[in-house]
């Protein structure tokens, strides 16, 4: 006996004439492509899935420079609008001064 997987049946002769005429017929065919169809469109929506994955996370991204920039905008308010700077990059092996310590400024000039 033979078992169509598309079709869930089983032909009651195992033959080469029997299965070339089964797999010929309409309701096989039909069966067939009702079968791609759905895998097609199970693979389309997980790309799909991955697609939207990855724009919520470049969004969640933006969302936070764009709250860090308005930190900034309200830190300092009536001045014109600024990007933020980002915080200096150490040289190799220096190390940052101790948050303890408090650094003041020397101004030159007359």
């Amino acid at each position: 006996r033979y078992y169509c997987d598309y079709c869930d049946t089983y032909l009651t002769h195992d033959s080469p004439s029997v299965r070339k005429q089964h797999n010929a017929g309409y309701k096989h065919k039909a069966n067939l492509r009702a079968y791609y169809q759905k895998f097609e469109e199970q693979q389309t929506q997980i790309l799909i899935d991955q697609k939207i994955k990855q724009h919520l996370g470049q969004t969640a991204v933006f969302q936070q420079i764009g709250g860090i920039y308005n930190q900034h905008l309200t830190a300092y308010p009536g001045m014109p609008p600024r990007l933020p700077m980002m915080p200096p990059q150490l040289a190799p092996g220096v190390r940052p001064p101790p948050s303890h310590v408090i650094q003041i400024p020397t101004m030159s000039g007359p």
